[in-house]
């Protein structure tokens, strides 16, 4: 049997859905948890297709998207809960291939299913940036109230929005479901309040600097310092697991080496360095970009925490008052150059 002449091959990567119903003809999977398959399915086979048998797959068929397939099942939470459930956790709000496929001669008028993709996970990060600041400011929690709705248009958003590209480029969202359904918006609403919640506990109610390390951290902040980082340990490990069980560990490992050592090395000879929470969850979160369901969870819970970082305290620079006074010389700022008070 030939392959279907759509057929595209993408390594580990998933085959997006819209490759079409041909290229999922002549493939049959074997059922989860030996449930039974749907009465459209009981029929005779096809002349082209041999039904194989309990955990045999046909040669010509990718293992990718089988595996692609089969996770998809376990992503639509059929196993805990009731199919209508399942189907309302799992489902887009609005879908992914809401514009119908509309050529003129032979041009493409229509955006693709990873543009439509890119442009609800913009929207759901800036709707979420207003609602986590709304909810911050009204819980009288701590908040920077030097920031307002003009500021962050001049100031903060085209670095946002480069941001959020770079996460969703790198976090291979483009090639998952878009981000509108609700196992992804709650964890990321819940990563949103997360940081401004442990506000509540006086011990971490400190900065992440080497000067605070030293000299302002107590008992209590290292050992809830040191309970979160054996979570995150923890998870850390069993994404290795599953990376190992894939076959991509060893790239997966070079790709976050390589990109943290790109973000962060130039930095460290700086006393001013203060990786921000919005930062740890750009370089953490963009990396919890596995298939399976909790990992997508915990990836769209990163992206609450730096959700969290922007709309509290605004995307404020790594290097701090040292970067301000460097661009305030390069640019020779009057302020600066009179040396007159800011």
């Amino acid at each position: 049997m030939s392959k279907p002449s759509n057929w595209v091959q993408r390594g580990t990567e998933p085959l997006d859905r819209d490759l079409g119903e041909e290229l999922l003809e002549n493939i049959v999977i074997p059922p989860l948890d030996n449930a039974e398959l749907p009465d459209q399915e009981k029929g005779t086979p096809t002349p082209t297709t041999q039904q194989p048998s309990e955990g045999d797959v046909h040669p010509d068929v990718d293992q990718n998207l089988v595996w692609e397939m089969k996770e998809e099942q376990r992503l639509l939470f059929s196993r805990w809960l009731p199919s209508p459930l399942a189907t309302f956790i799992s489902g887009n709000l609005i879908p992914d291939e809401i514009f119908p496929d509309t050529k003129v001669l032979g041009q493409r008028l229509t955006p693709s299913v990873e543009v439509v993709r890119g442009a609800k996970f913009l929207l759901m990060t800036f709707a979420l940036i207003a609602f986590c600041r709304a909810y911050v400011r009204e819980a009288r929690m701590e908040i920077d109230e030097n920031i307002d709705l003009d500021d962050f248009k001049e100031y903060y958003f085209l670095p946002c929005l480069c941001d959020s590209l770079v996460f969703f480029v790198v976090g291979r969202l483009q090639f998952r479901r878009g981000c509108d359904c609700l196992y992804m918006l709650l964890p990321t609403a819940l990563g949103a309040c997360f940081m401004s919640w442990l506000g509540y506990i006086p011990a971490l109610n400190t900065s992440f600097t080497k000067d605070s390390i030293e000299n302002q951290w107590t008992e209590e902040t290292w050992i809830y310092t040191l309970s979160l980082a054996s979570i995150v340990i923890a998870i850390v490990v069993a994404l290795w697991v599953q990376a190992f069980k894939e076959g991509i560990l060893f790239t997966r490992l070079c790709e976050f080496v390589a990109v943290s050592l790109l973000a962060i090395k130039p930095l460290l000879h700086s006393p001013e360095f203060h990786p921000h929470h919005w930062f740890l969850a750009i370089l953490i979160g963009a990396h919890v970009n596995q298939r399976f369901w909790w990992s997508l969870m915990l990836q769209f819970f990163m992206w609450g925490v730096y959700i969290n970082g922007i709309a509290v305290y605004g995307r404020d620079g790594l290097l701090g008052c040292e970067e301000i006074e460097y661009r305030a010389k390069d640019l020779h700022c009057s302020y600066h150059d009179d040396d007159t008070p800011w």
